[in-house]
């Protein structure tokens, strides 16, 4: 496999610089924790989260009500709800929801963003640690984000906005790791032994 394909599909960081590839590699890798993803990779599938959730943002405040937010961290950049929206439930009983803030009843537009940011909460995920490992950072530097607030956010932005690191190859090969290609240069050089005792 050479070219457009191969980078799409091939396992490990690919300095990627048609956006494209960047978008594909994010949906066919985006269920692999391990690994790497580079520092292109990474940012083109920001920039075009970024690029879209703008969109949506504009289409949705169209008719004036303000129901959604940018939310950009590490994780990427999505919309974020404003309200409580009901999903199921009654006004006299239980009811599930999503998001915080005065209470609405969420429309068409709201549940298939909900629907999308469940789709794509996972790809986005593992590209977050998979850019972490290409730093040679374990995945559970994630939980800076969860735990420290902004200063983990900022922390982890650093980490990721930084170059790549040699040591970081030793997450490409974990329980999915899939196919492989070469050995690397320490099993080559090992001697043949076949010699009888």
């Amino acid at each position: 496999m050479t070219g457009f394909r191969a980078s799409v599909l091939r396992q490990g960081p690919v300095d990627v610089t048609n956006p494209v590839v960047a978008w594909l590699r994010f949906w066919t890798q985006g269920w692999r924790f391990h690994g790497r993803a580079s520092r292109s990779e990474f940012w083109w599938v920001i920039a075009l989260e970024f690029a879209v959730t703008t969109a949506l943002l504009a289409w949705l405040s169209a008719d004036g009500v303000g129901r959604w937010q940018f939310f950009a961290d590490p994780f990427g950049v999505v919309p974020s709800p404003q309200v409580a929206f009901h999903l199921l439930g009654d006004d006299h009983g239980w009811r599930f929801g999503f998001g915080t803030g005065r209470d609405a009843w969420a429309d068409v537009r709201d549940v298939a963003i909900m629907v999308v940011l469940l789709v794509t909460a996972i790809p986005r995920w593992s590209l977050l640690v998979r850019r972490l490992h290409d730093r040679d950072h374990t995945g559970l530097w994630i939980l800076l984000l969860v735990f420290t607030g902004p200063i983990g956010w900022l922390v982890v932005t650093i980490m990721v906005a930084r170059s790549s690191r040699p040591g970081g190859a030793r997450f490409d090969r974990g329980l999915f790791a899939g196919r492989r290609g070469s050995e690397g240069p320490a099993q080559q050089a090992l001697p043949s032994t076949t010699g009888v005792a």
